[in-house]
């Protein structure tokens, strides 16, 4: 049986389409992103995918057929940048700041999916009152695609983490595709009982952290052996690329003082929980609660979201272990924003997870 052909707008590092290859159902024939690195880590971990490295508004209606070989392009997945949406009216001017989500929609028109995959922040749905949404539903209905929205929490598909996304389904075909049911639960809510659902319940950071070799502030290697899974979820994502190694586990140098912060701050607490003497200006720092989810993963991992055991920011591997990628999904690039491309922690905290995305493609599969 043939794959479902796959093509991944603002592809990243390649964490929507890990997501759809892990189904098995799903074969992506163009990936595109305008960052070197992100496209050389999406090529290093899909090197049967051809990833460009392209401004896709530099990619004329002819480029995107021949790229996608003239072939048929049954979904489209992507999540444009909308911060700034600019809307006149009821409609999205042709604004300089709307020009990446136009140029998803000209793909789509162009390349016709059965079914597209429109995923973003939250705050699209406030955004001026919640017009902006309402102008994006309407400029795909005109150009003949059935839409439904709605709000995943990637915590309720097995990613140990509580990020919520903001995802809207296209059908060419006029059926309403909403969004898939849930998988994972609180633990008070999946107790056995006539009622039970087969809900699992939500993965904690400790389940997903915990045979992580411990390392300090300033240590760590961007490539070691593994250690024994001892959970379900780190069985899962052992990979299979290079099953055995772990990559991108090296933690940033912290000054002394950051160190006594971070080691005064509580699980589940913040900077508001130290001394007043070791508090800066910046209230935007959390220490991750082990018992539960992590909270939403951001590109300032390395100093806004605090190891649940050590004094420290996140390793790129302790992130995208929270963002579900598998421990030999290698990322490349620096751990600074001094170099000129987006950084390791840049294309983990802008991923979609991949287990969200998985979740995404095995409901939709059923409607293609």
């Amino acid at each position: 049986m043939s794959k479902v052909t796959t093509v991944d707008l603002f592809c990243g590092a390649g964490g929507f389409t890990e997501g759809f290859s892990k189904t098995n159902a799903y074969e992506a024939i163009l990936a595109v992103d305008f960052d070197r690195q992100a496209v050389d880590t999406f090529n290093h971990n899909h090197p049967n995918i051809n990833a460009i490295c392209s401004d896709i508004c530099n990619l004329k209606n002819k480029d995107l057929l021949s790229l996608t070989k003239n072939k048929k392009v049954q979904v489209i997945i992507g999540g444009p940048p909308c911060q700034g949406f600019s809307l006149a009216g009821q409609r999205l001017p042709d604004d300089p700041k709307n020009q990446l989500f136009r140029e998803y929609i000209r793909t789509v028109n162009i390349l016709r999916p059965n079914v597209f995959v429109f995923e973003n922040v939250v705050g699209i749905l406030s955004m001026q009152g919640g017009l902006v949404v309402e102008a994006i539903c309407e400029e795909f209905s005109q150009i003949g695609y059935e839409v439904s929205y709605g709000i995943l929490n990637a915590a309720d598909y097995g990613v140990p983490q509580a990020r919520p996304r903001f995802i809207l389904i296209g059908s060419s075909d006029g059926k309403k595709i909403g969004m898939p049911p849930p998988t994972h639960d609180v633990p008070s809510n999946c107790k056995a009982n006539l009622f039970n659902d087969g809900l699992t319940p939500h993965v904690s950071v400790k389940d997903a952290l915990s045979s992580l070799p411990t390392i300090e502030q300033g240590q760590g290697a961007e490539e070691i052996d593994n250690s024994f899974p001892v959970t379900d979820f780190q069985r899962n994502i052992i990979g299979s690329r290079k099953p055995g190694r772990l990559f991108n586990h090296r933690a940033t140098r912290h000054g002394e003082k950051i160190v006594k912060r971070y080691s005064a701050m509580p699980q589940g607490g913040d900077v508001r929980s130290v001394p007043e003497e070791l508090r800066t200006k910046k209230n935007n720092v959390f220490r991750l609660l082990d018992s539960t989810p992590s909270r939403t993963i951001t590109c300032n991992f390395r100093t806004d979201i605090i190891h649940p055991w050590v004094p420290r920011g996140l390793t790129t591997r302790e992130a995208a272990r929270l963002q579900s990628f598998d421990d030999d999904y290698q990322f490349f690039g620096n751990l600074t924003r001094k170099a000129k491309y987006v950084t390791q922690d840049d294309q983990v905290g802008n991923a979609v997870p991949p287990l969200l995305a998985k979740a995404i493609a095995e409901h939709i599969k059923d409607f293609l």
